[in-house]
């Protein structure tokens, strides 16, 4: 399940990177491989925990997360991909990959910001924002997705 897990995290961050979107359909499939892996085949888990730490980090980041799309901070694709991965790997974790993908968010605010990123023009054709309606998107989810690698592999 763990090799489940990781093509999930993968498939998410390419969507998000490419085209800014986090499909429902994909969504729901990590929603219920998630159930599956932690309630019916435990011992495959990824991270092997309980099932009450996976229901609670799936509705702590949702809880949480709800706030930032009212305020519209977040898209609604970030929030739901946010829960599901808290229902794979807990509150616990969910904790340091949050504090991780906001580090790579702001990075990413800030070079989007900045003159640096045309030092680099003629080279790296960087797409570093999306424009939708007026309003820049940040890949988030990527950011959530290699905060979530980064944070696995540093942990075993």
């Amino acid at each position: 399940m763990s090799f489940i897990f990781l093509l999930w995290i993968c498939l998410g961050a390419v969507f998000d990177a490419i085209y800014r979107k986090c499909y429902n359909w994909y969504v729901i499939s990590g929603f219920g491989l998630a159930l599956v892996s932690a309630i019916l085949i435990p011992e495959t888990h990824p991270v092997q925990i309980s099932i009450a730490d996976s229901v609670f980090g799936f509705f702590g980041a949702l809880l949480v997360l709800i706030i930032f799309y009212a305020l519209k901070m977040m898209s609604a694709g970030d929030v739901k991909f946010a829960a599901v991965l808290g229902l794979w790997i807990g509150w616990e974790l969910l904790l340091i990959v949050w504090a991780l993908s906001c580090a790579f968010a702001v990075v990413h605010g800030l070079y989007a910001k900045s003159n640096f990123k045309y030092f680099f023009w003629k080279w790296i054709p960087i797409n570093s924002e999306v424009e939708v309606k007026g309003r820049k998107f940040i890949p988030y989810v990527t950011y959530l997705s290699l905060a979530t690698i980064i944070v696995l592999v540093l942990r075993k």
